[in-house]
């Protein structure tokens, strides 16, 4: 005779009821509880510890603030410039900044100059004009003519005076190669318009732009590198220049910015990450521009003509 089911020496699941019309609980329901439950602590702890990573991480940046980077959020130059230590100094038109360039002179490419390398080979020619704005002491050009023939191409730099006068002394053996400090010293028409780091600097950007496509000095091509676009509002920064030095600096809406080129009768060909460049400001992830971007513009033909 065999004995009762509830005998036999195999195991019965106990099931444990739940509330009203969710069936049997299994006895195993409440250690899956536990080890959700541990799974949400561990999330909620991992969270805390890296937001606490974080905060302190903004806080040694904005304390800190170490050479090249970035610090508060602005509406404009003024206020920008007012929130750096009285014994700072505001901008690059300084003797001893220039002096420093030209000793400290490199003439390897960083890997973003590689795409205007690209398209100056293919844009150039013997009789071309360029406007190497915020050109430095003549460094592209003292670059770029390792790699092209650009003897005969007049590259116009323009810069702030204490830049172009160690520029002049530095080009001096270089006959097609002039300074000048404002864009209203050009006597001629300009096919290329460079600006690698230069224009987030300029606090009288929009002008700029707009004197700079007049059908006087109206460019060709715009081979735009190293510049500050995300996709919030626009907004200023301060950088940290070294050696008490400090840059106020735009950081520009893409889409705003990409527009304005746009309107102004240029159609863009092709664009580029600058990966060795970033923005990231203590306090302020939302506005976190991780890599600067490089922007080749084409004029459109029917526009340059009217």
């Amino acid at each position: 005779m065999s004995a009762p089911a509830e005998r036999q020496g195999t195991c019965r699941i106990v099931e444990l009821p739940l509330a009203d019309g969710e069936g049997p609980m299994p006895a195993s329901a409440p250690w899956l509880a536990l080890r959700r439950a541990g799974a949400a602590c561990y999330a909620i702890g991992y969270a805390m510890l890296r937001a606490t990573a974080r905060w302190a991480r903004d806080v040694y940046r904005f304390i800190a603030f170490p050479f090249s980077h970035c610090r508060g959020v602005y509406p404009d130059f003024r206020r920008a410039e007012s929130a750096a230590l009285p014994m700072t100094r505001i901008g690059f038109d300084h003797a001893g900044l220039a002096g420093q360039y030209r000793a400290e002179l490199y003439l390897g490419l960083d890997n973003s100059e590689y795409p205007l390398l690209y398209y100056l080979e293919r844009i150039l020619t013997q009789h071309s004009t360029v406007l190497d704005f915020g050109g430095n002491i003549g460094v592209h050009y003292l670059r770029f003519r390792n790699y092209l023939v650009l003897d005969k191409v007049k590259w116009i730099v323009c810069d702030v005076p204490a830049i172009t006068r160690v520029g002049r002394m530095t080009c001096a053996d270089i006959p097609n190669i002039e300074f000048i400090n404002d864009i209203d010293e050009l006597g001629c028409a300009i096919d290329v318009f460079l600006a690698s780091g230069s224009l987030q600097y300029v606090e009288s950007h929009d002008s700029l732009l707009t004197r700079l496509v007049e059908p006087r000095t109206r460019p060709g091509h715009l081979l735009l590198d190293h510049l500050p676009l995300y996709d919030g509002q626009r907004f200023v920064t301060l950088q940290n220049g070294g050696r008490l030095l400090r840059y106020p600096q735009y950081v520009f809406n893409r889409e705003d910015y990409l527009s304005s080129i746009a309107n102004r009768g240029y159609e863009l060909v092709d664009s580029w990450d600058c990966r060795n460049a970033s923005c990231l400001i203590p306090f302020h992830r939302g506005k976190a521009v991780r890599a600067f971007s490089g922007l080749y513009f084409r004029v459109v033909e029917d526009r340059k003509t009217t």
